[in-house]
């Protein structure tokens, strides 16, 4: 659901929004059980290197089973949590902290226990208890009574408890989870046979929304096809105005009619100060019977409108009130972007008239340790790095993710490519199927208001699904979202009935596309070269001539798919992070960055891929260029500059070595193995290859020139020993707060304060002093000279951590942010 939370702390909420209407998180002071302590021990059989190994596609019929727990299950289970001990905690969680290699991640039963409080204000209104995602079996009791059960990990559900709580006294919220294979809930392949783990727990936020009875509906709640809540179109978009159509549907709880007046209040949206100039309003009738519920539509025009556009994110805050008379019963804020997309064959993707290229990565929503229980501020970390980096467009392979990296893609401008939960399973049971379309629906439901979702991906990845359920699901998008601004996607092999068919994968390095429809590499620079044992698969510890093969397979294959353009309108890298899976019995290494979020070499190739002067969430594009060596000793006579200039100049120890000009050989049709000065026809801008630089201890520099002017330089030294430390964090765009999750780094240098990327033995302690609490073990060996850790913040002011390795340490005091 895309609602902008008008406040977020209680003692606001009161004066914020009229007669109690509000939503909060109720994350805090929850208690915890897991019954099963113990991980199951299943044999994993790992995949192969030929380029067919990647497929272990299941089609089953496991029949129609009752998904209800069985009283007995309930009465031996409620008799173990009365003996067990429960644990206090606070959402996102995890039921178990895993190690950093996850061979067999934790399945079974636990409980999440919360006391809440409501006032006698609240308590005659419509109350609402909003889960944004539970893994993956829930079932929910409030004072004892059992209200819901809700399948999959990966979509909302909403609670009605309006008239089950009291004021005079704590209200039980007690919510059992089972995360155990289940062949009905999508995506339904058993956990080690899967790409990826399902984790599990209340790893989202808990709301709870408090209403007047005469209020906006919930649309997950509504279940109204193509309505419920507030749903925002824009039937025209020029330059120089923009048509709004706005659905609303309101309900009357209360017994008699109501007159009402729905009005809407377009504001201007900025980051530093938020709701800022009012720039439209509209207001209109609305006699509304006791008892009933209505959609009601309004339209309105902006002139000379701020259009929302990847380079530019102009957004918006529209303020839907409902008011009985003078009295405002309900009011709700929705960030819009205003733009219009269109893809063809002939023109590629095009955004309010502009033609756009789309540069995207995969992401899957991993953190060591805590699986995917992390903070709204990391999603944001993980958004703003994939779009500082030289990527337009995300995939979220392959479920839909937390809310708040939709809003975040909105803020940075990053198109996103949202899935329903799928991959390589198909379960012809008719509760499976229905489950599949559900989801497409709660999909849509929950993001149809976000401008940066440009594609709803209506398939089961690399499922291969009948046509029959295909084509429904085509239809239910389009039902969930008429009108021409729904573009659904998927695999194709013979099918064209998506809106964008993805580009077929055929043995080696063809993906070809014999649709009428626009086609889109999903994936590529992984398996393609070399299946589970990739020389794209790679550590930051397996050193230099490791890395720089991951940035040269980036590099030939973003050269040869982009030459597709425009009827492949892009393609997305697999992928951006390194990430457990269920099926290997190793970390799949085909990051452009690693589960910590420190980069490889590719991710600094695609950066530089970007012009100078580029919008980046940190500010415009600066001429950059970046050398793919660390220069140990043993270091490749092969280097190659990246830069977005025209000239490198490449010096040692103050010699010149060679000023060239970029790469121009030409791309050959086979795969080559190693840089080749060619290869780079297609891409923006080509890396600068130097042949047989011979190795000496030292400092080598590259000097990017524009126009033959200097612009640029980069400077790597070979290291000395480990003399010192010091202690960062992945800050990326979102300084440390209460209630984060902190990748925090301990970096080993030298005397010169060079790090000492050879390092890949050395210990290093991590204390947590003051502020927050360590998730993952506290004493681990360094890699490619820097120890990673997780720290989870408190509501203290200070966080103050202490690293020491050997005769070393050093202390590093942050300020959170409230």
């Amino acid at each position: 659901m895309n609602k902008k939370n008008i406040v977020f702390f209680a003692l606001s909420l009161l004066f914020a929004l009229p007669l109690g209407a509000h939503s909060i998180k109720i994350n805090t002071d929850w208690e915890f059980q897991r019954l099963k302590k113990e991980q199951k021990q299943i044999e994993i059989k790992n995949q192969g290197s030929d380029w067919s190994s990647q497929f272990n596609i299941q089609h089953v019929e496991a029949q129609n089973q009752a998904l209800a727990v069985h009283p007995d299950t309930l009465k031996q289970e409620f008799n173990q949590l009365s003996m067990g001990n429960w644990e206090k905690i606070n959402l996102p969680h995890t039921p178990f902290v895993e190690s950093l290699v996850v061979l067999h991640q934790w399945q079974g039963i636990c409980y999440y226990r919360k006391i809440l409080n409501v006032s006698k204000k609240e308590i005659d209104k419509q109350l609402w208890l909003e889960f944004e995602g539970a893994m993956h079996l829930a079932d929910v009791w409030v004072n004892g009574q059992h209200l819901i059960q809700h399948s999959g990990g990966y979509t909302p559900f909403v609670v009605d408890v309006t008239g089950m709580l009291h004021a005079d006294r704590g209200n039980e919220i007690l919510v059992r989870l089972d995360n155990r294979n289940n062949p009905l809930i999508p995506p339904g392949k058993p956990l080690e046979t899967l790409d990826f783990c399902y984790y599990g727990g209340l790893y989202r936020d808990v709301n709870l929304i408090v209403k007047h009875p005469v209020h906006i509906t919930h649309p997950i709640m509504a279940n109204e096809v193509a309505g419920g809540g507030i749903f925002v179109t824009y039937p025209y978009v020029s330059k120089q105005e923009a048509e709004i159509k706005v659905k609303t549907q309101v309900s009357n709880k209360v017994g008699t009619q109501r007159h009402l007046t729905i009005r809407h209040t377009l504001y201007e949206w900025s980051k530093k100060k938020g709701r800022g100039k009012k720039v439209a309003l509209v207001e209109s009738p609305l006699v509304l019977a006791a008892g009933t519920t209505q959609h009601h539509t309004q339209q309105f025009t902006v002139n000379n409108p701020k259009l929302w556009y990847p380079d530019s994110p102009a957004l918006y805050v529209l303020r839907t009130e409902v008011m009985d008379g003078r009295k405002v019963t309900d009011c709700e804020d929705t960030r819009i972007g205003i733009r219009r997309i269109e893809m063809t064959r002939e023109k590629g993707f095009v955004i309010n008239d502009k033609p756009l290229k789309l540069e995207g990565s995969n992401r899957h929503q991993e953190y060591p340790y805590v699986g995917n229980a992390i903070s709204d501020q990391a999603q944001y970390r993980d958004m703003y790095q994939i779009r500082d980096n030289g990527f337009n467009t995300v995939r979220l392979g392959h479920y839909p993710q937390d809310p708040s990296v939709l809003e975040a893609c909105d803020e940075l401008g990053l198109l996103v490519i949202e899935p329903i939960p799928g991959w390589q399973f198909f379960n012809k049971a008719q509760g499976f199927v229905d489950h599949t379309y559900k989801d497409i629906r709660d999909l849509i439901r929950r993001d149809r208001n976000h401008p940066s979702v440009i594609m709803w991906e209506t398939t089961l990845n690399e499922s291969w699904p009948p046509k029959s359920w295909k084509d429904q699901a085509v239809r239910i998008a389009h039902e969930e979202f008429p009108g021409d601004q729904c573009y659904t996607s998927g695999d194709t092999y013979g099918y064209d009935g998506f809106d964008v068919c993805y580009n077929d994968w055929k043995e080696g390095y063809n993906r070809p596309n014999t649709t009428s429809k626009p086609g889109f590499i999903r994936e590529y620079y992984d398996y393609e070269f070399g299946g589970h044992y990739s020389t794209t698969r790679v550590t930051r510890g397996d050193g230099d001539y490791a890395l720089m093969q991951n940035a040269w397979n980036a590099q030939w294959s973003h050269n040869r798919y982009r030459a597709y353009y425009p009827w492949t309108i892009g393609g997305a890298v697999w992928s951006m992070y390194d990430y457990n899976r269920g099926c290997c019995d190793n970390i799949c290494y085909s990051g452009l960055a690693d589960l910590f979020r420190l980069p490889k070499f590719g991710l600094l190739y695609f950066r530089t891929q970007m012009k100078e002067g580029t919008f980046t969430p940190a500010g415009p594009m600066t001429y950059e260029v970046f050398i793919n060596s660390h220069w140990l000793e043993g270091s490749s006579d092969t280097l190659q500059v990246y830069g977005n200039v025209d000239e490198v100049k490449l010096q040692l120890n103050g010699r010149v070595i060679a000023r060239q000009y970029p790469d121009d050989k030409p791309s050959t049709s086979e795969y080559v193995s190693r840089p080749d000065g060619g290869n780079a026809e297609n891409i923006d801008f080509p890396p600068f290859t130097f042949f047989n630089v011979n190795w000496e201890r030292g400092e080598l520099k590259a000097i990017g020139y524009k126009d033959g002017k200097t612009v640029a330089e980069h400077v790597v030294r070979t290291p000395g020993a480990v003399e010192a430390m010091d202690i960062t964090y992945f800050e990326s765009g979102v300084s440390a707060s209460c209630r984060d999750l902190l990748i925090v780094y301990v970096n080993l240098k030298d005397l010169q304060g060079t790090g000492c990327f050879g390092e890949n033995n050395r210990e290093v302690k991590l204390e947590v002093l003051q502020g927050g609490e360590l998730r993952g073990p506290a004493t681990i060996k360094a890699e490619a000279g820097v120890a990673s850790f997780l720290v989870a913040t408190t509501d203290s002011p200070m966080l103050v951590l202490k690293a020491v390795s050997g005769n070393l340490e050093t202390m590093r005091k942050l300020k959170l942010k409230k």
